[in-house]
């Protein structure tokens, strides 16, 4: 088969702390590759301060910037004015002119295998997502109730004869596709542009992914490859501590450090505290906070 170009793609921009999830990520990614064995990948960050990434320009990584501004992120949240519809435009942009296999990632992602495999099913023309969030009429949640209803109440859509509301919610922090694909994006973002209005939940875009990427083949789960903790916000807060504490170490220094920071065990914590709130509590909306590290004392646990 012919070679095609891998890209792996992502957006940071607004926020400090999404440039410390994306700082995080690069690192994760440091941890299972060589730079030899990334001569024939791209990674591509699409971001309103390219200059914020200076303090690691020893990085090995093959990192491009495509720089953004206010004006321009306000036209991909379009007439609709939705921050998740921004994702799409760059994905269109990003796939005009190139050919290849294209892995996006949102910021707060943790690379925790390598990801070869995906990108070989990618060029065969598999698509990827995170995670299988469930079927929507099955109403897993109160957000899926309430999507099921809307559906049933005004879509007459189907994918390979099934009700959409009879599909799959996927988890869109993370897509593949090859470019073959990109049309694709056009009905994604049709989508999104019909239907949020009526709807304006955060998690149109994300089945609007669901939707189109199901109606070509059974979507293939990242999770296995790729962490997606978009639930743990407060991680920000250790990921300032860590790259503040251990600012003054190289690229490849910070890579071998970032396995002090134990994602999945915040991600516990935070579930146990939530499973453990009393009523009063609760009532307080008393919010759960990460423990911050003592950095020097991990070092010396290593």
């Amino acid at each position: 088969m012919e070679y095609q170009a891998d890209y792996i793609v992502t957006q940071c921009y607004g926020n400090e702390g999404v440039f410390l999830e994306c700082a995080y990520a690069l690192l994760s990614f440091s941890r299972l590759y060589s730079p030899i064995e990334l001569e024939h990948l791209q990674i591509w960050i699409y971001t309103d301060n390219p200059g914020w990434f200076r303090a690691f320009r020893d990085c090995s990584l093959p990192v491009h910037y495509r720089a953004i501004d206010e004006a321009q992120i306000r036209e991909w949240r379009g007439r609709i004015d939705f921050v998740h519809r921004v994702k799409i435009e760059i994905l269109k942009d990003f796939t005009k002119d190139r050919n290849g296999n294209i892995l996006y990632v949102d910021t707060d992602v943790i690379f925790t295998h390598r990801i070869d495999e995906m990108l070989k099913n990618i060029g065969d023309g598999k698509l990827y997502m995170h995670v299988n969030e469930g079927i929507v009429s099955h109403k897993g949640n109160p957000i899926l109730t309430k999507l099921d209803w809307y559906l049933r109440e005004n879509s007459l859509m189907k994918v390979n004869g099934r009700p959409i509301n009879e599909l799959a919610m996927w988890n869109a922090g993370v897509l593949g596709f090859n470019t073959r694909y990109r049309y694709l994006l056009d009905e994604v973002l049709a989508f999104t542009d019909s239907e949020y209005p009526a709807f304006p939940k955060h998690i149109i875009e994300q089945f609007a992914f669901s939707v189109f990427f199901q109606q070509t083949d059974m979507v293939k789960c990242a999770a296995p490859y790729i962490l997606h903790y978009w639930n743990l916000k407060e991680a920000r807060q250790v990921l300032a501590s860590f790259f503040s504490h251990f600012k003054a170490k190289s690229w490849d220094d910070l890579v071998a450090l970032s396995g002090l920071i134990q994602i999945p065990v915040l991600m516990q914590d935070k579930i146990n505290f939530l499973m453990n709130l009393g009523l009063i509590s609760k009532l307080g909306s008393q919010k759960w906070q990460p423990q911050q590290p003592d950095w020097n004392e991990l070092l010396r646990q290593l």
